[in-house]
Order: C-alpha cells, then sequence, then structure tokens
C-alpha cells in the first residue's frame, strides 16, 4: 500500500524498510506490528508532533496520547 506522500521520500530515505529483520516486516504484515503506533511513540520521546516540530515531550504525550 502507497500512500499519497510516498513520493515525497527517496528510496535513501526508506531505506530503513530494506534492512529491518524479516520477522519484523512479516509481523508488520500480518498486523501484529503497528509501525503507526511505534512512529507515535518515537515523535513522543522525541518532543515533536506530528509534523516534526518540537512541541517539548508533555505535549507531544498529549498530542500522540501516549502518556
Amino acid at each position: 500500500m502507497v500512500t499519497e506522500n510516498a513520493h515525497r521520500f527517496s528510496v535513501d530515505e526508506l531505506g530503513f524498510i530494506q534492512i529491518a529483520l524479516t520477522e519484523v516486516l512479516a509481523a508488520v504484515s500480518r498486523g501484529e506490528l503497528d509501525l503507526n503506533k511505534l512512529a507515535r511513540e518515537e515523535l513522543a520521546a522525541r518532543g515533536l508532533d506530528q509534523h516534526g516540530r518540537w512541541v517539548g515531550f508533555q505535549k507531544a504525550a498529549e498530542i500522540h496520547q501516549t502518556a
């Protein structure tokens, strides 16, 4: 599945998917691992909103509903 915004990223920027363990990719494809949730958790841990802008850790946790 390709999203509308996928064209904004180069192969190099998306290269992390090529080095992902097969077990991880298989779990994602089966719906056992939610990459969207992982991305939200990582953004919150970095203090960033959904656009990658710094908002602080507490606000980011609220935005991503990880607190």
